[in-house]
């Protein structure tokens, strides 16, 4: 389940900023960092009355509403105990500083590229991944079985991954 929590964060973080705000152009305001606020985000859209909600999403161009409100049912489906766990890793996504935010947000959009059967098999690997030490990690990705298994797409991406979401421990 951490690895579908794992997916389901970054889809947030990359659907729910700014949500119901006008663009501004192709990038964030001039003097302001493009954090996510997706965990206010959600907080908002969950308190909002059904109708106010509907209201808002209309608004979005048809593309990103539909990927909000899937997020949005699948936010809602997670047991209490992972919405809270949730909200406490978007709220770290947060405070990442605006380049490490959007290096997560292109990887995932990378991840998102590979067919869903190459998915599973990628998010099963982040969750080994992520239980290993930083040395037992380096190992894992120089093997010869992690050269096999994998593309060399897929082996950048794990390894990219690595580098940006896993803390040292």
């Amino acid at each position: 389940m951490q690895t579908a929590r794992t997916a389901l964060l970054l889809a947030l973080a990359l659907v729910l900023p700014g949500l119901g705000q006008p663009r501004r152009g192709p990038g964030p305001a001039p003097g302001r960092a493009a954090a996510p606020r997706a965990g206010r985000a959600l907080d908002r859209l969950n308190r909002m009355p059904p109708e106010q909600r509907r209201r808002l999403l209309e608004n979005l161009p048809p593309e990103r509403r539909k990927r909000v409100e899937e997020q949005l049912e699948q936010y809602n489906r997670l047991p209490p105990q992972e919405r809270e766990q949730l909200r406490e890793q978007l709220e770290r996504f947060r405070h990442l500083p605006p380049e490490r935010q959007e290096a997560a947000r292109r990887l995932f959009r990378r991840f998102n590229g590979f067919p869903e059967d190459r998915r599973t098999l990628l998010r099963e690997e982040f969750g080994y991944l992520r239980e290993l030490d930083p040395a037992d990690r380096r190992g894992r990705i120089n093997s010869d079985e992690f050269r096999s298994k994998y593309t060399l797409a897929e082996q950048q991406l794990l390894q990219d991954y690595s580098n940006l979401l896993l803390p040292p421990q």
